[in-house]
């Protein structure tokens, strides 16, 4: 038990027992200050007794509902209102204490002893319950106090990630102005449209198959840069699929995991398929493994998988044989062509 439980515990037992003796204490007399200790002290060490079992019973993962908690400990109090009154009649044989009710029937002592534990209980487990529940507040209160900074950390955060990309673009900019080689502009063009494309569509939910496929291209004319002839594009998608939209990124993944798991040569040029298929859209590449590379992780694929599981009740479908290696990704919110 915690500490500031017990002293809480010391303080309203003792509280309880000032209230209890209230009126002998404002008929004071000198002549009863035996029979007053004796009082304070007897009411003193049920109320504590009744405060530790309470606490107890309130902790317990057994007890989880209140009202049950509630019937529990007041029982529990009564019983130790007997135990606790049979204890002190064998410790003073003689006692001048009030509540040992000289001259009534053992019924009648039974009934106030019993009577007196409900009482007691009922109210420490009524303050119990409300030390709880502020407590259970102040936690309350705390975690959202926790979000706040952490929510105006991100906003930070991203406030000083947005100088990086303005940062960029203007760069970018001033890099394409600064060569005559229509090459090297076509590529700081198609960077620029990537990193924008990252940007803007990274926390989206949907994107356009059209956007998706015009942003492939961007990615792969970077690509192309690098292996040439070596890696090729087939892109054949009819209109009406363009309309349809699909998770952001989903395309570059595919095509990432297809350049990092396969052999990219100009003897073994590796040629990635877009192309719709009833209600799919299919991206699909010719199998030619590597030999050696890191073992896979599968991130890119269930991030892929996780997302359309949010948002769609088809599957995605993934497939491999011997030559080809084919994900099928659900089309979405499909919108009908107009030509």
């Amino acid at each position: 038990m915690k500490k500031y439980q017990i002293k809480t515990g010391a303080v309203i037992s003792f509280f309880i027992s000032i209230l209890a003796l209230l009126p002998r204490i404002i008929r004071f007399d000198m002549d009863n200050v035996s029979n007053i200790t004796e009082n304070l002290f007897f009411t003193f060490t049920f109320s504590f007794l009744c405060w530790t079992l309470l606490q107890i019973l309130f902790q317990s993962p057994r007890f989880t509902n209140i009202y049950f908690r509630f019937w529990v400990g007041i029982c529990g109090c009564m019983v130790l209102s007997l135990f606790h009154y049979s204890f002190f009649i064998q410790l003073l044989p003689q006692p001048t204490i009030s509540f040992f009710f000289n001259g009534l029937s053992w019924k009648q002592r039974l009934g106030i002893v019993l009577f007196r534990g409900m009482m007691v209980g009922g109210v420490l487990s009524f303050i119990i319950y409300y030390f709880n529940l502020l407590l259970r507040t102040q936690k309350i209160q705390l975690e959202i106090e926790h979000l706040k900074q952490d929510n105006l950390s991100a906003r930070l955060g991203s406030l000083k990630q947005q100088i990086s990309p303005h940062f960029l673009f203007n760069s970018l900019n001033t890099l394409k102005t600064l060569t005559e080689e229509e090459n090297v502009k076509n590529y700081v063009i198609q960077l620029s449209n990537v990193y924008r494309y990252l940007l803007h569509h990274s926390e989206r939910h949907l994107a356009l198959v059209e956007e998706e496929l015009n942003f492939v291209k961007s990615y792969f004319y970077i690509l192309q840069e690098r292996f040439e002839d070596a890696l090729l594009i087939d892109i054949k998608v009819s209109p009406e699929t363009l309309k349809c939209s699909i998770p952001p990124l989903s395309l570059q993944i595919l095509v990432e995991n297809s350049i990092k798991h396969n052999v990219i040569s100009l003897n073994k040029p590796l040629t990635i398929s877009i192309f719709d298929e009833n209600d799919y859209l299919v991206v699909q590449n010719n199998l030619q493994p590597k030999k050696s590379v890191e073992e896979s992780t599968g991130i890119g694929l269930k991030n892929i998988i996780s997302r359309y599981a949010l948002l769609a009740d088809k599957p995605v479908e993934i497939s491999q044989t011997s030559p080809t290696f084919t994900v099928k990704l659900p089309l979405l919110l499909c919108h009908k062509y107009s030509s």
